[in-house]
């Protein structure tokens, strides 16, 4: 079996650990990884992206998917932790053109509220996001007014409500507490509730979902 080329965007705790996944996993071939810095291989898009790659995993962010997904996707599928950055919409109309034109797919990755991701969009009518870390500001009210308030604490927010029933229908509430991710999506017939939770050690758990992903990706069997 012909090995996928993946190509990484970041080697911070998230990039790091699934550059390393990458170098030993059956049916994977790591490709380039572009970093601020150059270290481990380069800092130049224009080399980053010479080298063709089937899946190209942005790991550094918001920054990095406005700065680079709509030239990544022109060439290969991608996977991004930004999706705060999808708060602008002229920069979703143009990730969505670059999608479409290449036959591409752009896929929103966060430590997920599991489970939520598996209820038919059209479906959805109301969202609620809970998210819980050391230090945060307690806040609450629409996803709408949070994203000029708190750009950074919001990937796992915009992930869930451009997956579910949209921005307009989300609110979230923000709270100084132990890591915790919480979702209520109500629908026509039922509330569906998740969570997640981390001691905030060991392995980022974007990156588990990253990998996860990646194994079941070349799964014989597959779940849902």
């Amino acid at each position: 079996m012909t090995s996928l080329v993946v190509s990484v965007i970041g080697a911070g705790r998230i990039g790091a650990t699934v550059t390393a996944h990458l170098q030993t996993a059956p049916g994977y071939r790591l490709g380039r990884v572009l970093t601020r810095s150059g270290v481990p291989d380069t800092g130049q898009i224009d080399e980053f992206l010479s080298t063709q790659a089937d899946l190209i995993i942005d790991a550094a962010g918001p920054s990095a998917l406005a700065s680079y997904g709509v030239a990544c996707l022109r060439r290969a599928e991608l996977w991004s932790v930004g999706a705060a950055a999808l708060a602008d919409e002229t920069l979703r109309q143009a990730l969505r053109q670059s999608a479409q034109s290449a036959g591409t797919r752009l896929r929103l990755f966060a430590p997920w509220a599991f489970g939520i991701g598996c209820v038919p969009v059209q479906d959805g009518q109301s969202l609620t996001l809970r998210i819980a870390r050391p230090g945060l500001t307690n806040w609450d009210g629409p996803l709408a007014e949070a994203i000029s308030r708190f750009p950074d604490e919001l990937n796992f927010a915009m992930a869930a409500a451009l997956c579910g029933p949209g921005v307009a229908a989300t609110c979230v509430d923000l709270r100084d507490g132990a890591h915790c991710l919480e979702a209520w999506l109500t629908t026509s017939g039922m509330t569906y509730h998740s969570s997640v939770c981390f001691d905030g050690t060991g392995p980022h758990p974007t990156a588990q979902s990253l990998i996860a992903a990646l194994d079941a990706r070349l799964a014989p069997f597959a779940y849902g």
